[in-house]
């Protein structure tokens, strides 16, 4: 998915500079190789920090972008100051199967027959070339995101440039190579030494699945947000903005 990370986190964290990218192939970003295998999103993050020049970071992913933040501070822990994973995705191959199985059984409940009935007749223009799959692909997010909340018909509606800058290429080619992933990228994870958070909202899309990543990182901070789902910057930004702060100022604090 483009960024977003700017427009929701960023202002969260002024005392920060927030470096956030549109990943392969989404956004401003191309694919030039054609690979959305992990190892080519790591190069990506990598390649960034070298650019910038920045020695070591802070770092924060949400949903996907959490499974690519501890996929990271797997490979990278020598440059992570800290890991924040809010809502993260569950893991790789049987872990990202597990991911889209609980994350579709609860957008399926919330949008009850009539959602679900347009969520699939949407879905099955995704593997239309041109024009009618880039508008079934934003069609399939529009309402993946509604189901982001208890009540679909309340939510507001995303981002446009969030919508327009998705790709039904890199979401299926992404999906194909992280349900293939060798379960070992994650090994290093669980090693890592530096403070982590791991935040979760109350009615998240994910179930018991959470404790995949909880064990992951025995030693974090454990959140459970309340009054919160996958969207915490809409649906409890006084309290993701609190949490986020007080890590982070305990963190700076220590360092």
């Amino acid at each position: 998915m483009p960024d977003y990370m700017q427009s929701t986190t960023a202002p969260m964290l002024s005392q920060f500079r927030c470096i956030s990218f549109d990943q392969r192939g989404v956004g401003e970003s191309v694919c030039r190789d054609g690979h959305y295998d992990l190892s080519a999103y790591l190069d990506d993050i990598e390649a960034i920090r070298a650019h910038l020049g920045v020695a070591s970071w802070h770092v924060l992913g949400h949903s996907w972008g959490g499974l690519l933040a501890q996929a990271y501070v797997s490979t990278y822990p020598q440059v992570v100051k800290s890991l924040v994973l809010v809502s993260s995705s569950l893991g790789v191959g049987r872990d990202w199967k597990q991911t889209k199985r609980e994350s579709f059984r609860i957008e399926h409940a919330r949008a009850g027959f009539s959602g679900t009935l347009r969520l699939y007749a949407y879905g099955s223009g995704l593997v239309i070339p041109g024009s009618i799959g880039a508008w079934s692909m934003r069609h399939v997010m529009t309402e993946t995101w509604h189901n982001y909340f208890l009540d679909p018909r309340s939510a507001p509606d995303p981002e446009p440039g969030w919508l327009s800058g998705s790709s039904r290429i890199a979401m299926i080619k992404t999906d194909r190579a992280i349900s293939n992933e060798r379960p070992d990228v994650l090994e290093g994870a669980s090693s890592y030494e530096g403070p982590v958070l791991v935040l979760y909202g109350a009615f998240d899309i994910f179930e018991d699945g959470t404790e995949i990543v909880r064990g992951r990182f025995p030693q974090a901070l454990q959140v459970t947000l309340e009054n919160s789902g996958h969207v915490h910057w809409l649906q409890n930004p006084s309290g993701y903005a609190k949490t986020l702060g007080d890590f982070y100022e305990q963190t700076l604090g220590s360092c």
